[in-house]
């Protein structure tokens, strides 16, 4: 019995780990993401932080000339950024 239960946990911890490893939609590496900041910074903006990551597609929270911008990355390094609001301190990452 002891042996079974053994058992049993080595397969639940393997496919635990096989499951961790798979990539999904929102999967992203350190040099894709690197890639959107330098797209972003090529814009004339500064990256602040990262947002989220879908199907390739970054979105950031970007500053520029004291105003705060939503910016999307797409794919192809087409950079997309939304009309600025003047910082506040509640939405500035230098406040």
């Amino acid at each position: 019995m002891r042996n079974a239960l053994v058992a049993a946990a080595m397969i639940v911890a393997g496919t635990t780990s096989a499951i961790a490893a798979q990539t999904t939609v929102n999967s992203f590496s350190p040099a894709q993401e690197a890639h959107a900041k330098a797209a972003i910074t090529q814009a004339g903006y500064r990256p602040e932080a990262l947002a989220a990551v879908q199907d390739g597609n970054f979105f950031f929270t970007a500053t520029k000339g004291g105003d705060v911008y939503q910016a999307t990355v797409t794919q192809a390094g087409k950079v997309f950024v939304s009309t600025g609001l003047p910082a506040t301190e509640s939405n500035s990452s230098t406040g």
